[in-house]
């Protein structure tokens, strides 16, 4: 939405002149604002050539009266940037165009907004040219005077004193205009939004976070180990007896490198073999038990096969003889 900068809320009084405040002129014409800084705008608002329009030493107003409401506005002395004189072209009918003056200031966002005076009392050139003539003299004296309040540089001000005696506006009927810069110029400010800005939506607050156990971690669980293979223990076996063949040769004979020097060893080792034989023999004169028990069954086995009758013999004489 584009913004308006110099026309009031409808039906605003815009109140008495300021103390001392001087009329330089005063006449009705068409008003309108159009934003130079778009191409081939058409105006933001525009009011009939019945307004009223009052140029003073501070500003411009006009006003405007109907039936229903009032329409008004103003632009003072410390905005206009540019002073320019349009002359209207020579034809007629509908592609005849008035005179205009524009007054262009800067205003923000880089626009450039534009009050434009035509028709009524300025529908010939040379009244347009006197009136444009008017304002540059208010707009540099006003700011000449005021030079240390709206901060004007001091070698601006010398040139602002020079617009107040010339050039002159002098123009011609289908000419190409003249324009005027003028230093010193105040940015316009931004119009009031009137827009009430959008009420606040009431959001319910966020729920608080409800607590969560944390979740234990996964505990690494050491594979498990191999079985071990135990070897049973052997069973217990009885010793193999001494068969009958048994060599003297394979029982190992202490030799006389187990003895120190010394005087009978040899008389000593004698002495420990003929022990040793005498312990063989005696092994072998007198046999195990399980060697008598095979014997005793060897003989028991022979005397029932003897026997034709089948009758048993006596058993005790038997035993008794290898007694």
């Amino acid at each position: 939405m584009f913004h308006q900068h110099f026309l009031s809320p409808a039906g605003t009084d815009l109140g008495p002149l300021d103390s001392g405040e001087r009329v330089l002129w005063r006449g009705r014409c068409a008003v309108a604002e159009y934003a130079f800084d778009e191409a081939s705008s058409l105006p933001r608002w525009t009011l009939p050539e019945e307004t009223d329009v009052l140029v003073t030493d501070r500003r411009v107003r006009y006003v405007h009266h109907t039936e229903e409401t009032q329409s008004s506005g103003e632009l003072f002395w410390l905005w206009p940037q540019h002073l320019r004189v349009q002359p209207g072209n020579r034809e007629t009918g509908r592609n005849a165009t008035v005179t205009q003056i524009q007054l262009v200031c800067t205003g923000p966002n880089g626009t450039f907004p534009a009050l434009v005076f035509a028709g009524g009392a300025l529908s010939r050139i040379g009244d347009a040219d006197r009136l444009a003539n008017t304002l540059r003299q208010a707009i540099a004296r006003f700011r000449v005077e005021n030079a240390d309040l709206i901060g004007v540089p001091a070698p601006q001000a010398r040139m602002l004193s020079r617009l107040v005696i010339g050039p002159e506006f002098s123009n011609y009927q289908g000419g190409e205009g003249q324009t005027v810069t003028l230093l010193g110029a105040v940015p316009v400010p931004a119009p009031f939004d009137e827009d009430p800005a959008p009420a606040a939506v009431y959001q319910d607050p966020a729920p608080a976070p409800v607590y969560q156990e944390p979740t234990p971690a996964p505990v690494h669980q050491q594979p498990a180990p191999a079985p071990v293979h135990q070897q049973s223990a052997p069973a217990y076996e009885n010793p193999v007896p001494a068969h009958e063949g048994f060599a003297y040769a394979e029982v190992p004979v202490s030799g006389s490198r187990a003895y120190a020097e010394r005087p009978g060893v040899e008389a000593d080792a004698q002495r420990a073999e003929e022990a040793l034989r005498a312990e063989l023999d005696s092994r072998q004169a007198e046999p195990d038990l399980a060697s008598r028990a095979a014997s005793l069954a060897a003989r028991v086995a022979s005397l029932v096969s003897e026997t034709p009758d089948g009758q048993g013999s006596n058993l005790s004489a038997y035993l008794n003889r290898d007694r």
